[in-house]
């Protein structure tokens, strides 16, 4: 739904600005991923993967992006404190314009991945010519209403990720327990 909005407002609209002009970036992380797989943290910790492991603290909070920065092209956004793997463009906006930056580098997914991922072997993120692209900031009430339809969705989104996270570790501590005899299961 939110996706449906944003392209219904703001899509096909004439650039007046550069990404560059509204982008936020985090710090560069040092974890890699392997150092994640047996972190038992409470913080998401995003990747250049689809699964989204653990991480003891964050290195962010707020509502960010993050983007692959080798292999294909994807963008994750999560409202709240996260951590981010080594191979991850953690990203933010000016002027309440995250959710806004989301769903647009969502929309350009296709052409992230043909024109802003090159290389030889593994393709990797060309920063600066992403940042270079040219884009549509609206102006600041359209920005407002746009955020009041979108920025809750965004939020229960975040909230049922948390969720998920507590119940994918509430059963990788129950299931051995069953599995073994220690816990069981009455009628």
């Amino acid at each position: 739904m939110a996706y449906d909005i944003y392209m219904h407002n703001f899509f096909s609209n004439k650039p007046n600005a550069k990404l560059k002009d509204i982008l936020t970036e985090a710090e560069k992380s040092a974890i890699q991923v392997g150092e994640a797989k047996t972190s038992n943290g409470e913080y998401p910790f995003f990747t250049s993967g689809a699964t989204i492991l653990k991480w003891n603290e964050p290195f962010v909070d707020g509502r960010n992006c993050f983007l692959n920065t080798g292999g294909n092209a994807d963008v994750k956004f999560y409202v709240g404190k996260a951590a981010y793997s080594t191979d991850t463009w953690s990203i933010s906006a000016k002027s309440e314009m995250s959710d806004y930056l989301y769903l647009m580098l969502f929309s350009i997914k296709p052409e992230l991945d043909q024109k802003f991922f090159q290389g030889t072997g593994l393709k990797h993120l060309q920063k600066p010519l992403l940042k270079d692209r040219p884009i549509f900031v609206p102006e600041k009430l359209e920005l407002e209403a746009f955020n009041r339809q979108v920025m809750p969705m965004f939020d229960i989104i975040s909230e049922n990720t948390r969720e998920n996270q507590q119940l994918t570790s509430l059963r990788d501590w129950l299931l051995p327990m069953l599995m073994n005899g220690q816990a069981t299961i009455s009628d």
